[in-house]
């Protein structure tokens, strides 16, 4: 599609280059711009006028929402599609950014066909988005504001297995996504390297069955803030892209968020 000019939103680089990888491959002549940021995304914004825009949500400064959100004020921009590319697929975010006008989500990870197809219904359809359904949204999202607010969820937890060094190591799992992991280990069972290749084995609530999933090493940090802590916190970037996986993950992450409730 000649003269496409597309904007890719993220502040993890490696999704910055690999959506650009992406979409360069399924429209070679498209001109791809990428931005670290909101606010780095809204100043090419402001320089540029995108056909379509790829947003993630959380981000330091300016997030996803509010780029939107300020996307859908600017002439150049109401009717520009704009996709969210993210972890966060549950209801109130949801409902908050089809209220701002957002068109449609992708869930981190995602396959590339799967990306270019959205790119190119989007790109068809024009960036109308449904006026009712925003309207519906923002009812929905007052009506929620009215009711008494029930107490915030503890993050769900479980159990896991982490294989690193050619050793398995038992751990207790702190958060998790569809994106990553957290994970606690004790600091005798060895240290992973930053960037290391892993595999988490996440067991199932029930206890019968496990989801493997190829990562790598995000970050480590002391769970103490003291030099001999015992255990360590360890993020896991998930690297698979098996949908059957993810719609295992999905399934397991509700229900350990029911059983935390």
């Amino acid at each position: 599609m000649a003269g496409l000019k597309v904007l890719i939103v993220d502040d993890a680089r490696f999704i910055r280059d690999l959506v650009k990888k992406i979409v360069s491959t399924g429209f070679p002549q498209s001109e791809v711009q990428a931005a670290e940021d909101g606010e780095a995304g809204r100043k090419l914004m402001l320089q540029n006028k995108f056909d379509i825009i790829l947003c993630d949500w959380e981000m330091p400064g300016m997030s996803g929402l509010e780029l939107l959100q300020w996307a859908r004020k600017e002439p150049n921009y109401q009717t520009v599609p704009f996709l969210m590319v993210t972890s966060r697929g549950e209801r109130d975010y949801v409902l908050k950014a089809v209220q701002s006008g957002v068109n449609d989500y992708i869930g981190k990870p995602f396959e590339p066909a799967h990306l270019i197809e959205k790119i190119k219904t989007w790109l068809a359809k024009g960036g109308e988005t449904n006026a009712v359904a925003r309207r519906r949204a923002a009812q929905l999202l007052a009506a929620e504001q009215g009711a008494t607010k029930k107490p915030a969820q503890k993050k769900p937890k479980g159990l896991a297995q982490l294989r690193f060094g050619g050793a398995m190591h038992r751990c207790a799992v702190k958060d998790l996504t569809l994106q990553q992991v957290k994970v606690a280990v004790k600091r005798e069972d060895g240290i992973p390297s930053m960037l290391e290749p892993t595999v988490v084995d996440i067991e199932q609530v029930s206890g019968q069955d496990t989801i493997q999933l190829n990562g790598f090493v995000r970050a480590i940090e002391a769970h103490e803030p003291k030099v001999d802590t015992t255990f360590l916190n360890v993020d896991v970037l998930f690297v698979d892209n098996d949908p059957e996986k993810m719609e295992l993950l999905s399934r397991y992450i509700d229900q350990m968020r029911k059983n935390a409730g």
